[in-house]
């Protein structure tokens, strides 16, 4: 089976040395991707540049990304030039880019210098990026119907009304369509520790298919998952 998965977090530059950027560290996803290339799968990781990574082999290679647009270009190439039977996207995607950053009553976009001055007070107007995990299937072409999408939802403190909420809220965005993940891996940063990682695993049909706690039961699901399409 060939498999990509995606892990770690964007980094949204303001200059060329600073940027606004989240605290994934791309573990998740450098576990899950060694243990499904252990288990005899072709596994391409697109990890960003500062993310743990796993090591490469024989059945996994290793692609890296640094902003939004560096992440949504690759995986929307990959789709369009490769076929991908499983897609895990569990990256930490910014929801916001930097839009321009006003001094002294001058806007200028990124880019525009190499480092903003430390005596200057700058405003920066962030703006909205769109979702990349509702392009995925459509960049998919026609192997989409043949792709199973795994998207994941962390949320921070939530109720788990809140959880259910986020996690609807993916699905929904595209109506639920052909477009729509397959899964949704739902997870509170509030849960997670060196030993635990409880997950509870969605269905696009408003269904939960599995509740796992720690990434080694999550990996078997994900096994599992890959054999039912064999």
């Amino acid at each position: 089976m060939k498999i990509l998965i995606t892990g770690g977090g964007t980094e949204e530059p303001i200059d060329t040395v600073r940027s606004i950027c989240n605290s994934s560290t791309g573990r998740t996803a450098s576990f899950l991707a060694k243990s499904l290339s252990e288990s005899g799968h072709s596994v391409t990781a697109l990890m960003a540049e500062r993310a743990i990574k796993p090591e490469q082999s024989k059945t996994l290679s290793v692609k890296t990304f640094k902003s939004f647009q560096n992440l949504s270009d690759s995986i929307e190439n990959l789709c369009k030039t490769e076929q991908w039977d499983l897609i895990i996207h569990a990256a930490a995607v910014s929801d916001f880019s930097v839009g321009t950053i006003e001094m002294n009553g001058k806007l200028f976009h990124p880019g525009d210098f190499s480092k903003i001055s430390s005596d200057s007070e700058p405003v920066i107007r962030l703006k909205k990026n769109p979702k990349i995990v509702d392009s995925i299937k459509n960049w998919c072409g026609n192997n989409a119907e043949k792709t199973t999408l795994i998207a994941f939802k962390l949320t921070s403190s939530a109720t788990t009304e809140e959880r259910k909420k986020a996690v609807d809220k993916v699905f929904d965005s595209t109506g639920r369509t052909v477009s729509s993940p397959d899964f949704v891996v739902s997870n509170d940063l509030s849960e997670i520790n060196n030993n635990l990682h409880p997950c509870t695993i969605w269905h696009k049909n408003g269904n939960i298919v599995k509740r796992t706690q720690t990434l080694e039961e999550l990996a078997d699901f994900l096994k599992q998952e890959v054999k039912d399409k064999l």
